[in-house]
């Protein structure tokens, strides 16, 4: 059955076509134009109880990167362009015992990560392009302020590495397959969002196809609902999200429900998040609860300073009956001066399944990012 998406040749090839014109026009009108980016580089250690590697990585909770925003109004409302792509370095989910030293430099298509055009005005936002699906952040509610070093995607500093068996060593599943937060991600799609509606809600849904991956033809659909307010002394985000995807050419069909709330109090600097998630696929019902409890205080004349712990509860994860924990602590400190944040994070994860047992996996990470 063909895809109701163009191929996925003639969709990058248009794609990159209309962001060349976009950039153009952007620099024919530099007052509507504004380029962005950060390098995010850590150190990471990682021990999984047998070995430790020790890299200088691109932090993959949020890959260094270079884009640009163009504006312009039309009609009733502002027609916008977003180009954004990772710089394809090294980056710290890629490691893995049995793969140390992958090349520093490897740019390809998947690291291109936006090339999107919106429409939006007192009637919505409509999205078109390679961007980000409605339930995108679903799991992202958090006002610590530690975000850019540790999130719900608990597994981006580790994720290639392996549980391994407690005795003989010898590996089990992975720190990225135990450990995932099922949020939606970036696809080539059609999105739409509501204006925000009484006291700060609003609503979006997209349907989108992962045009950067060959031979992956899966329609992916999903909904969300957000909700956000500010009064001064509190601050409120919430998220919800359902996510289903036809699988294509003999992949299976699966579905998730995704949420997470966070809450800061502004004056203190007090903050917490939860957030939870359950995936049905191919009749393994995955679940998890996650929570992050935290402080923001300007301790420093350069900048503030942020300081959280994290826990994260999975379960029938890999298969049924099995058991993933991992907790963490992390540090970022501002420096305003120098456009710069400062990290250091430290987290173990443990994994159980029925009848096995597995050493745990540490993990260091120290670094910053750099941005303009």
């Amino acid at each position: 059955m063909k895809s109701v998406f163009l191929s996925k040749g003639a969709v990058v090839l248009s794609l990159g076509l209309a962001g060349g014109v976009a950039a153009t026009g952007a620099a024919a009108q530099e007052n509507n134009a504004r380029f962005y980016g950060f390098f995010n580089l850590i150190g990471t250690s990682t021990d999984d109880g047998f070995q430790t590697n020790t890299k200088l990585v691109d932090n993959s909770n949020a890959p260094s990167r270079i884009g640009l925003w163009w504006e312009n109004p039309v009609g009733a409302g502002t027609l916008k362009f977003n180009f954004e792509t990772a710089m394809g370095l090294r980056g710290s989910s890629s490691l893995s015992m049995t793969n140390q030293d992958p090349d520093f430099v490897n740019y390809s298509r998947t690291s291109l990560r936006k090339v999107d055009f919106s429409w939006g005005g007192d009637f919505g936002t409509i999205y078109a392009g390679q961007g980000s699906m409605a339930a995108d952040g679903m799991t992202g509610a958090d006002d610590s302020g530690t975000g850019y070093i540790s999130t719900s995607a608990v597994a981006d500093v580790s994720g290639g590495y392996t549980f391994r068996m407690t005795g003989s060593g010898t590996p089990g599943p992975t720190v990225g397959a135990v450990f995932s937060d099922f949020d939606g991600g970036r696809l080539g799609r059609i999105r739409y969002d509501s204006p925000t509606f009484g006291p700060g809600f609003s609503v979006g849904a997209s349907v989108g196809e992962n045009i950067l991956v060959s031979g992956n033809d899966d329609i992916n659909y999903d909904l969300a609902l957000r909700f956000s307010q500010d009064n001064g002394a509190m601050k409120y985000d919430a998220r919800l999200g359902g996510l289903w995807v036809d699988g294509r050419n003999g992949n299976a069909d699966n579905s998730a429900v995704v949420g997470s709330f966070s809450v800061l109090n502004v004056s203190t600097g007090l903050n917490g998040k939860i957030g939870a998630g359950w995936r049905d696929n191919s009749g393994l019902g995955s679940n998890y609860v996650y929570t992050k409890l935290g402080v923001r205080r300007d301790w420093w004349q350069a900048g503030e300073t942020r300081l959280s712990a994290d826990f994260f509860w999975g379960n029938d994860s890999v298969l049924a009956g099995d058991d993933g924990f991992t907790w963490g602590l992390q540090a970022t400190q501002v420096i305003e001066n120098a456009n710069a944040e400062l990290y250091l994070a430290y987290r173990q994860h443990s994994y159980d399944q029925p009848g096995a047992s597995f050493e745990d996996v540490g993990a260091w990470a120290f670094g910053g990012r750099w941005f303009w």
